[in-house]
């Protein structure tokens, strides 16, 4: 009988045919062995779905006009089994062979429900991941009760998860909606840098970060004047 995972990774694609056997052989190569990996795509037509049909990983597929970022994560992780529940995009490398391990260990602790870490978008660490990590140094070693989490990297307690899932109506920030949610329910959300990822779109840094800073200011307003259950 196969021992019921702890970790059970989600992953979102579209089109990620360019890192995504990268990301899942960094992933192989964990310190936590104990863990599945989801795919969930939303319409990809390069060869995404080819290369990871050759991982152990759960594939499930959704309709590209039904995708929000919180819809596709609510789908996937209503079919994970582990006790928690790690997110990554099909382009983050985690910069660490603990990462899966040191994002375990702080959800341990008592009261904290969600961990995230830096994304810089160094490519050179793609290409070399301790060269990489020279960025981080200049990072914080921890940062507690920070709505900022971010599902390029986060882990979260799937029982948590179940009291209140990702908000479907939201085009994107579904990840900082349940920061703010979670915080407010006297809940700890942390971010540490050894949970950090490569995320810069390969050696395009981050196309469109500027002309969607519009939106994400729009959608942290709708999210800032929700009702919460205390403030």
């Amino acid at each position: 009988m196969k021992m019921k995972p702890l970790v059970s990774i989600v992953i979102r694609t579209k089109n990620e045919g360019l890192m995504i056997a990268k990301v899942l052989k960094v992933l192989q190569k964990q310190t936590l062995r104990n863990y599945e990996v989801l795919i969930i795509d939303s319409g990809s037509t390069d060869k995404t779905l080819e290369i990871v049909k050759q991982f152990p990983v759960k594939i499930f597929k959704i309709n590209p006009e039904n995708f929000t970022y919180g819809y596709a994560l609510n789908y996937g992780i209503k079919y994970a089994l582990g006790k928690y529940i790690c997110i990554i995009s099909g382009h983050s490398l985690p910069i660490s062979d603990k990462f899966l391990e040191s994002g375990v260990k702080v959800l341990t602790e008592e009261n904290v429900v969600g961990v995230s870490g830096p994304s810089p978008d160094f490519a050179v660490g793609y290409l070399n991941r301790l060269l990489g990590s020279v960025i981080l140094f200049f990072e914080k070693k921890r940062k507690d009760h920070t709505p900022w989490m971010t599902n390029t990297n986060s882990m979260i307690r799937r029982e948590v998860w179940e009291k209140y899932h990702y908000d479907e109506s939201l085009s994107g920030c579904e990840d900082y909606d349940w920061g703010r949610e979670m915080i407010s329910r006297g809940y700890n959300i942390v971010k540490i840098r050894s949970f950090s990822v490569f995320h810069s779109h390969w050696l395009l840094c981050k196309p469109g970060y500027f002309r969607m800073q519009k939106k994400w200011h729009e959608w942290n307003k709708i999210i800032d004047n929700k009702h919460r259950s205390s403030r």
